[in-house]
């Protein structure tokens, strides 16, 4: 029998290595197993593509290339804002089965995600560049809005920077509705770590500066609760 030739896009993909980072199904705790590990597996291939976007879009700002800055933004919100239907495809397995493949994990857990954490590591530190660009210019989060058509570009990256944080949040949040329909939320993680301390790590925000200059603007526009009788 002929041997099937492997094809370039074989060889570039590296197919052959791809599929065999699973479990043979002779070694799977159950069917779905698969299901788990693959999906999972998708999604640290969106974080290894997200920090790459994050240190493009640190160097643009270094250089003062806002546009571009802006541009790898964009591609970090894309791929935030697919993460959620890629772990929605976990939800196809029973509770039941997904205590037998959580149980195979040993004492890993989620929380030990590296690429999630370098992610967390990463968001904050957009802030030091962004900031120099704004004092080039003498502005702060707040007049930047007062004044969006003067400098729109460094608008728009602002408004990448605030959806980035946004979507990462949201992103938690939808990660801890699925614990909570899998293994509940008055439970501990295989850690230990009750999971309830899941929606405490959902408020943390990349860019309070930037959350805090909207409500300035809401004060200075007028339109904040006034006490005072009409």
């Amino acid at each position: 029998m002929e041997e099937r030739k492997v094809t370039d896009y074989e060889k570039y993909i590296r197919t052959e290595e791809l599929l065999g980072l699973q479990k043979g199904d002779e070694e799977l705790s159950c069917d779905d197993e698969l299901t788990f590990q693959m999906i999972h597996q998708i999604a640290e291939l969106h974080f290894k593509l997200i920090i790459q976007y994050i240190h493009l879009a640190d160097a643009n700002m270094q250089h003062g290339e806002v546009l571009q800055a802006t541009q790898q933004l964009q591609r970090v919100n894309m791929h935030l804002k697919h993460l959620p239907p890629v772990f929605d495809m976990v939800k196809v397995i029973s509770p039941r089965d997904y205590h037998t493949i959580r149980l195979a994990l040993g004492r890993g857990s989620g929380q030990d995600s590296p690429g999630f954490n370098e992610i967390l590591r990463l968001g904050p530190t957009l802030w030091g560049p962004f900031e120099q660009l704004l004092n080039d210019k003498q502005l702060t989060p707040f007049m930047l809005h007062k004044a969006a058509g003067d400098n729109y570009e460094l608008y728009l990256l602002m408004q990448e920077l605030i959806a980035f944080d946004e979507n990462f949040q949201t992103f938690r949040k939808h990660h801890i509705q699925l614990v909570r329909r899998m293994i509940g939320l008055n439970t501990k993680s295989l850690k230990g770590i009750p999971a309830q301390a899941l929606e405490r790590g959902a408020k943390f925000e990349f860019y309070p500066q930037l959350w805090e200059a909207i409500c300035e603007l809401t004060d200075w526009t007028g339109s904040s609760y006034d006490p005072k009788p009409l």
